[in-house]
């Protein structure tokens, strides 16, 4: 691996595979432009456990480090800032990129109450610890309102870009690909 060969960690989230959505795609441009991108495969998706997640999480992203970004979208988001308020207590990375995040308790989708309620982030560590944060969200998601995204970006101090009517980023969606996503990161692959 050369060493200005970046490590792109793709994170998807609850009724979600690596396969779905955007994920193939945006891996195609990170491979496209020669780094490494890693589809990760959490376990169950349809009923998300929260300490399997984690585990799954520790087994895909062993060695993070300040060449990793790691890209996550829904409840991969929440999964994902857990893992690394307790990875990055002593090392950095170059970036995270969430996609219709959220930290707090979502009207729309009860059944995930106790997964996020075993969640804990820690504002300071995900803040300093993370070169780039960049949290995107939708005016009309029906699961994560603009409200809900926007407290999670204030939290860890992340640059907000509101896409409209993306709804909740899904290839129901019309998100085969994420343009926004790749533009956001292409430039932290390049430099």
């Amino acid at each position: 691996m050369s060493q200005f060969q970046k490590k792109v960690y793709i994170v998807h989230g609850d009724q979600a595979s690596p396969n779905d959505h955007w994920f193939p795609w945006l891996g195609q441009q990170i491979q496209h432009s020669g780094h490494v991108a890693r589809r990760l495969i959490l376990p169950d998706a349809n009923t998300p456990n929260f300490q399997n997640w984690q585990h799954a999480l520790g087994l895909q992203m062993p060695q993070l480090d300040q060449d990793s970004i790691v890209v996550a979208h829904s409840l991969g988001c929440l999964a994902s800032l857990h893992f690394l308020t307790k990875a990055l207590s002593e090392k950095q990375i170059k970036g995270l990129i969430l996609v219709a995040g959220f930290k707090d308790k979502l009207t729309a989708l009860p059944e995930l109450d106790g997964f996020i309620r075993q969640a804990k982030l820690d504002m300071a560590i995900l803040q300093k610890q993370i070169a780039t944060r960049v949290l995107f969200f939708s005016c009309d998601d029906p699961y994560v309102s603009p409200p809900k995204a926007v407290l999670l970006g204030h939290y860890i101090n992340a640059q907000m870009q509101e896409v409209n009517h993306a709804g909740h980023f899904m290839r129901s969606d019309g998100f085969e690909e994420c343009k926004e996503v790749w533009d956001v990161l292409h430039p932290l692959l390049v430099h």
